[in-house]
């Protein structure tokens, strides 16, 4: 005998109907854990008191409201182990703000929002600061400290420097970073930094990156959009070679600091080094290298005509 909806006894139907609406609130609270919106025990006093409190935080000025969505709560203050509530803000419900903390408990239990809710504070580059830095100058090492005076000494020293993006330290190091508007920068901050001034340095992507030192301390010095900078100087020189970050135009004279002129005549070493010879006297040819780090640093002028150059031409100085 087939079994019809009318012809099924009211416990049937009333078995069938507790099943459904078993499986309905399954599916709901499954729904309201995976949303993170599940009130626990005891939640309903505490939400009432979340309210209350939310529409006394409502008369403040905007400003001064709490800017946090999410945050953790005791539930029962009065327990010595008080479960935590976690309230998510609904839309409507007059929940979004955070509630004070409870003190009558003891230490007042700090906000905590969730890490994949959190949004990471950007600051300045020119504000970062390291690691060794936020320790503190009572944990320092003397080394640190030396560091640390002079990474402060540089900052004050190139505080109007509008290429410095920033000056840290860290453990025993100072980092320099600057975005080159000129060579003049670069050339600069190679100067700043004690780099040798045929000390080599290396080409990363868009950053030229240098080493000096200052005081016995290591300075690690990124320049960014020096290779750019390089290359088209390069481009427009004459004849050019690099050396310790430099661009030297072999067709034009170079000036030392002494004021005498080198001029290239065409001459290398097998290392490809190019040989210049000190204008107006018959000495014999000296590696650019040599002419840098002894006279450096140089300054390119216009050559002379080639008579002028010429090892036998007479002395007139």
């Amino acid at each position: 005998m087939t079994t019809t909806p009318d012809s099924r006894s009211d416990a049937e139907v009333e078995r069938e109907l507790t099943e459904q609406l078993a499986q309905l609130a399954r599916r709901f609270i499954a729904g309201l854990q995976a949303q993170g919106r599940l009130v626990e025990t005891g939640g309903a006093e505490a939400l009432k008191r979340l309210q209350e409190q939310d529409e006394a935080q409502r008369g403040l000025p905007e400003e001064d409201q709490p800017a946090a969505d999410v945050t953790e709560a005791a539930a029962d203050p009065k327990p010595p182990a008080p479960a935590l509530l976690r309230v998510i803000a609904l839309p409507g419900t007059g929940l979004d703000t955070p509630p004070a903390p409870d003190t009558a408990a003891g230490v007042p239990q700090p906000a905590v929002v969730p890490v994949a809710e959190q949004t990471p504070m950007i600051r300045p580059a020119a504000a970062r600061t390291t690691s060794t830095e936020e320790q503190g100058a009572a944990d320092w090492t003397p080394a640190q400290a030396r560091t640390a005076a002079v990474a402060a000494k540089l900052r004050a020293e190139n505080a109007g420097r509008l290429e410095t993006t920033h000056i840290t330290f860290d453990h025993e190091r100072v980092v320099i970073h600057i975005h080159a508007l000129s060579l003049d920068h670069w050339e600069y901050w190679l100067t700043a930094i004690g780099a040798a001034l045929d000390a080599p340095t290396h080409r990363a992507g868009w950053a030229q990156t240098a080493a000096g030192q200052i005081d016995a301390v290591d300075v690690h010095l990124t320049a960014y959009q020096v290779p750019h900078l390089l290359d088209t100087a390069a481009e427009a020189a004459g004849e050019p070679f690099f050396l310790g970050g430099r661009v030297y135009d072999l067709a034009r004279g170079q000036v030392d600091r002494h004021g005498q002129m080198w001029s290239y005549l065409g001459q290398r070493r097998e290392d490809g080094m190019p040989l210049l010879t000190l204008c107006g006297t018959s000495s014999p040819p000296y590696p650019l290298v040599s002419i840098v780090t002894a006279n450096g640093p140089l300054s390119a002028v216009e050559t002379q005509t080639a008579e002028a150059l010429s090892p036998d031409a007479e002395d007139t100085r």
